[in-house]
């Protein structure tokens, strides 16, 4: 008799997103427009370069037949991305997808079955979750305020590590003596870090690299996931890409060798069109379109950040803000305080781990009325309450 994968018992019952589903269903007719501030959607239309090359490319599938593409992705994109980003690699060590949350769920299939997975302590939920649907052993990193939520190498031996950066859900980005520390304890122990560093076009500060590639010898430990879903409001769309440098081994196996036979084995690849507007985000007008409205995002992060009159971290290098629940609030009487009487909603941060008990993750990804209208309606309704 066929039997289900015992290990989907080890996932949490309920999805985060799920739970706020329901209770932002049992609202009702809200007397005041919901401005939602928790999913890390984008809020604006696609960059109408991008939307062109997309139009265009579909118009030419109708002269010309298109079957299905290479599995690792078109070489005008992986050319554009390495001319563009990663001008010390080759474009056949870029791999092309449908999305970072594919590239993330997935890397941990090229390491042995019982390889020990880290994972930090709020994350990503699609880090922990595929980690357990694989059987992997997982080694779970607290994100710790006191040390401004970058936790230390761990002691325990573990064979891969996520590492977020800039970080969702905390907002917090590693800086480069923190990635160098990481960088060299891999070199050391031999294990791999997979970098998920979608939010690299937020980045400002001048400690924080925008690839780990600029740390040296990372190349030999470091895989690195970007996409084009918040850059270039491809969330609907879905493409992404992900380097795996060729210096990187296995034991004595080629990383990159074996994730090649493992995309030719279960992809397709992404669409012709997708992929053509993808290079549109690289030239001069798809670089002018988008960066304006990240330009927007940052701005709706700066409103949050001045005037939420509450304590918190993160909002300068990556579009989410870590609030830390203020008191006598529990998570989710903060959450349905936002909602019922500010008629927000964000995120609790217990859906991103244990760890994340006692914070809120509020997203940017908005317009700046929306943000200046938010912070002034939880002013407004915390005067009333506290």
């Amino acid at each position: 008799m066929a039997r289900p994968n015992p290990f989907f018992k080890q996932l949490r019952k309920s999805y985060i997103f799920t739970q706020i589903e329901e209770r932002v269903a049992r609202l009702g007719t809200p007397p005041r427009p919901l401005i939602n501030l928790g999913v890390g959607d984008i809020a604006l239309p696609l960059a109408p370069t991008l939307a062109h090359a997309i139009e265009e490319a579909t118009e030419e599938m109708t002269k010309k037949r298109r079957g299905y593409g290479p599995s690792e992705g078109y070489l005008f994109l992986k050319e554009a991305i390495q001319k563009a980003e990663y001008p010390g690699f080759s474009p056949e060590e870029i791999f092309i997808s449908d999305g970072t949350n594919t590239d993330a769920s997935s890397i941990h299939e090229i390491f042995a079955p019982d390889c020990r997975v880290a994972v930090f302590d709020p994350s990503y939920p699609a880090y922990l979750d595929s980690a357990i649907m694989a059987g992997k052993e997982v080694v779970l990193l607290p994100c710790k305020e006191e040390e401004g939520f970058c936790p230390k190498p761990p002691q325990t031996p573990v064979d891969l590590v996520y590492l977020c950066t800039p970080c969702n859900p905390t907002g917090v980005a590693l800086n480069r003596a923190q990635l160098t520390e990481w960088v060299e304890w891999a070199r050391k122990v031999g294990a791999v870090l997979a970098i998920d560093n979608v939010y690299n076009c937020f980045v400002t500060s001048k400690d924080v690299p925008g690839s780990i590639y600029e740390i040296e010898g990372a190349d030999e430990v470091a895989i690195e996931m970007r996409s084009f879903s918040k850059a270039a409001g491809f969330t609907g769309l879905r493409c992404a890409y992900m380097v795996i440098p060729k210096k990187l081994m296995l034991g004595g196996s080629s990383a990159h060798a074996l994730w090649y036979r493992r995309v030719q084995a279960k992809t397709n690849g992404v669409a012709y069109p997708i992929q053509r507007g993808a290079a549109a985000f690289f030239t001069p007008e798809g670089q002018k379109e988008t960066r304006a409205q990240i330009e927007i995002y940052k701005s709706a992060a700066r409103v949050l950040r001045s005037d939420l009159g509450l304590e918190f971290f993160g909002g300068i290098d990556a579009p989410y803000i870590w609030l830390k629940i203020p008191d006598p609030f529990t998570a989710w009487e903060f959450f349905d305080f936002l909602l019922h009487e500010c008629q927000l909603i964000a995120i609790p941060g217990e859906g991103f781990g244990q760890a994340g008990s006692g914070y809120m993750r509020f997203s940017c990804f908005n317009t700046v009325e929306n943000a200046a209208e938010a912070t002034k309606r939880i002013a407004h309704a915390l005067r009333a309450r506290l």
